[in-house]
């Protein structure tokens, strides 16, 4: 069973440590190299844990808001996986990036609650505006909100969202999603 309140908690404590909700500036500060070298069409990211090393390789063609994506996921992994981690990489494949694995829909929560704030999104959904106008002001897929909106839910909130999380959204993205400033 998925323990929202831990994922929430984990994820706002670690922004409150680091002074910053930045995935890349957060990756650094805990000492994680960030390694934008992956040259492939199918691999967005991945988190290695190896001898102490923690490191998140990144697809080198990634647009900017579907990098901080990838981090924050990856930071899911190493938060909460790290010890599953040891024994290999978590590779991010876009067609394999499903959240019928409990690990892979944690990672996403977690991601969806450092990059969008608890209080604006609800603040923002509350005012009436859509999934969509919350994503496109955040720069992420709607998915993620539909994910902060889920766990809000689970949380207490009582937040009305007419649509579900696509499960296999990342499977999706390609290092060039949105380039064009649409994020569906």
């Amino acid at each position: 069973m998925i323990d929202s309140l831990n994922l929430y908690r984990k994820a706002d404590r670690l922004a409150c440590r680091i002074g910053t909700s930045d995935p890349e500036e957060i990756a650094k500060s805990l000492g994680i190299a960030l390694f934008d070298n992956l040259d492939t069409r199918l691999l967005l990211g991945m988190y290695i844990y190896k001898w102490r090393n923690r490191m998140i390789f990144l697809n080198r063609n990634l647009e900017s808001h579907v990098r901080k994506c990838v981090i924050a996921h990856e930071l899911g992994h190493d938060q909460l996986h790290r010890g599953d981690a040891k024994d290999g990489a978590m590779q991010e494949y876009y067609s394999l990036f499903r959240m019928t694995s409990r690990m892979e829909y944690e990672a996403n929560a977690f991601a969806s609650h450092l990059i969008l704030d608890t209080k604006e999104t609800i603040d923002d959904i509350h005012q009436g505006a859509t999934v969509d106008e919350i994503a496109q002001k955040a720069g992420v897929d709607i998915n993620l909100v539909l994910i902060k909106a889920t766990e809000l839910n689970k949380l207490g909130y009582d937040l009305r969202t007419p649509l579900e999380a696509d499960g296999s959204f990342m499977k999706n993205l390609t290092p060039d999603y949105g380039k064009n400033g649409i994020l569906r």
